[in-house]
């Protein structure tokens, strides 16, 4: 079983890669970075349990999914399966990861090796940029390995940020904020709903 803490299909390249893709984070990270928008994400096994199959099951007119975190690659043994089932269907594999290839064990590297994209390194408060497609400090490296986006441009020089709501009317917030958002952002939840970054 995987751990995750939510799941949702998304369009949007400059944050989480080309095409329709269900993007979902994992629950759960041993590496914790200082200034880490996704703290909520931190403490293991407070997700819910998905299979392999589960998440499968719901990329059938997709491109193909983006593993965020959270650390997914320290769910590494399970979400090995679920990358070989993505790719037998054709799919694209997005793995967004704190580590670098040279921290990994046998089954990480499997993991790492077997995505299409690879966006690595610790999130580094001191090196941030919102200015960055996937990366959000510019220490990060992002990775292309052969098959559909072997040849993929990255397009630095812009930011996005998504905001939405759900059923109970808690803003979200994703993405990279500028200062003046950031602004915005903390007048509107004075005294309201909590916002979330991840």
């Amino acid at each position: 079983m995987i751990n995750i803490y939510s799941y949702e299909v998304v369009e949007n390249e400059h944050l989480y890669g080309p095409g329709k893709r269900l993007l979902f984070f994992t629950q759960g990270c041993s590496l914790r970075c200082k200034g880490c928008t996704n703290q909520h994400l931190w403490e293991f096994g407070e997700g819910i349990d998905v299979t392999a199959d589960e998440i499968v099951n719901q990329c059938n007119d997709l491109d193909g999914i983006t593993l965020h975190g959270g650390e997914p690659l320290d769910q590494a043994n399970v979400l090995v399966e679920l990358i070989n089932k993505i790719k037998r269907q054709g799919k694209t594999v997005i793995l967004f990861t704190g580590y670098m290839f040279k921290e990994l064990n046998k089954v990480q590297k499997q993991a790492w090796r077997s995505s299409d994209i690879v966006i690595s390194g610790r999130y580094e408060e001191q090196k941030r940029n919102i200015y960055l497609q996937f990366r959000g400090s510019t220490n990060q490296k992002v990775f292309t390995h052969k098959g559909k986006y072997k040849d993929y441009k990255i397009r630095d020089g812009q930011t996005v940020a998504i905001l939405s709501f759900n059923e109970k009317g808690e803003m979200q917030s994703r993405g990279f904020r500028t200062d003046a958002l950031e602004q915005l952002l903390n007048e509107i939840s004075k005294g309201k709903n909590e916002v979330f970054d991840f």
